[in-house]
């Protein structure tokens, strides 16, 4: 494959350096890096051991560079993760589960939410999207234990009282 050879403008090293000052982004300042040490005659492969990438990272922000200019080196990787809910649904929701029980259950569990979401909103959930919306909600949930049947609540009271007797002694 032939070198590419790049025709650097004169004030690339500095609209680069400028754009590395202002930049909060992590990811961004990486490729903001790599780029400054291409324009500073670096070559890339000693590019790509200093920065522990693949030639084919720097290769790639270097190329997006030289072809689309500083925003070509934005991260554009994923987004806000909208809600499928309303902000108006999502507190109907938050207070629907809050403030009561299904009828068939002690409590509210992924699979319920789902349902209650599919019933009410018309919008399909799965049981992560749902913790990620709790979450986004502020409500926490809880992991039931398992309870062995086999014990006796009053041999579990008895025994809390024989603890609470030698403590004492």
């Amino acid at each position: 494959m032939p070198r590419v050879v790049y025709e650097i403008p004169e004030n690339a090293k500095k609209d680069v350096a400028q754009a590395m000052r202002k930049e909060k982004n992590v990811v961004v300042k990486e490729r903001l890096l790599a780029v400054s040490m291409f324009l500073d005659g670096v070559p890339k492969g000693t590019i790509k051991e200093l920065m522990h990438r693949g030639g084919a990272y720097v290769g790639v922000w270097i190329t997006a560079y030289f072809d689309r200019g500083v925003s070509a080196l934005a991260d554009n990787r994923g987004g806000d993760h909208k809600s499928f809910l309303t902000q108006q649904q999502m507190q109907l929701l938050k207070h629907m589960i809050t403030t009561s029980n299904p009828i068939y259950a002690k409590g509210w569990d992924g699979h319920s939410i789902v349902d209650l979401i599919k019933y009410h909103f018309k919008v399909k959930y799965s049981r992560n999207g749902v913790y990620q919306l709790l979450k986004r909600l502020n409500i926490t949930h809880k992991i039931a234990t398992k309870i062995d049947p086999k014990k006796s609540e009053a041999k579990i009271a008895t025994w809390k009282e024989e603890v609470k007797k030698l403590s004492k002694n």
